[in-house]
């Protein structure tokens, strides 16, 4: 068990102001890269694909379609995502949430912070894994045909003015290089979840290493046990 000083020590100051702590979903509070292999082996099977897993999960947090194009199959796109899908959606439900996020988002939504998710992951497919963490969200943000998906910073600024927060009181966590960049084009800050499945992108000053320690960032004073 880790105390509280050696924590404390690890970490950059406090940034009690924010109001909306947002979220993404795959790799920062849901562990979801199994499910991605078996969907991702059913696309490369179904459709002849040869580009192996690790330059698929690599891209993650983007479009679908984008990820396509990035990877030199966008001609594929449309057959590859109804794929996916429906591999993915088989057992999403068994896939696994992080240790400590529950105790996490609990822990926020008490002192009063407005918690939120922006995800590239289909509103479908989302509602699977929101069966899993505690309903403490005000805004769940998914790709839609109104705003574009990261690293545009659409959804963020959407997630904002429908939670009545201003970028200087909002915070997003998240585990890829597109996440970053979103929040960046967005103007908020940008926290790195180490554990997620992107390595710390350049310039990002806040990462943290096990989920409660998003709770010594963001409510400094009152936590008082770390599990």
């Amino acid at each position: 068990m880790r105390n509280l000083y050696e924590l404390a020590v690890q970490l950059p100051p406090p940034l009690a102001d924010k109001r909306l702590v947002l979220f993404d979903l795959d790799g920062v509070l849901v562990d979801t890269r199994a499910n991605m292999l078996a969907a991702w082996s059913a696309v490369c099977r179904v459709l002849g694909v040869d580009v192996p897993f690790d330059a698929y999960i690599a891209e993650i947090g983007q479009p679908f379609g984008s990820i396509m194009r990035r990877l030199g199959i966008g001609h594929l796109s449309d057959s590859a995502e109804i794929i996916y899908r429906q591999r993915s959606a088989l057992d999403l439900a068994s896939a696994p949430v992080y240790a400590d996020i529950a105790l996490m988002l609990d822990g926020l939504y008490a002192a009063g912070r407005k918690l939120g998710i922006v995800t590239s992951k289909d509103s479908e497919r989302t509602a699977i894994l929101l069966e899993r963490l505690p309903p403490v969200f005000s805004v769940v943000r998914c790709p839609d045909s109104a705003c574009r998906g990261k690293p545009a910073p659409d959804h963020l600024l959407m997630a904002m003015a429908l939670t009545r927060c201003d970028p200087c009181e909002t915070i997003y966590v998240g585990d890829m290089a597109s996440d970053s960049e979103a929040a960046r084009r967005a103007g908020i800050d940008f926290l790195h979840a180490a554990w997620g499945y992107g390595e710390r992108p350049p310039g990002t000053s806040l990462q943290v290493t096990h989920p409660e320690q998003i709770a010594h960032l963001l409510l400094p004073g009152k936590v008082e046990c770390v599990g």
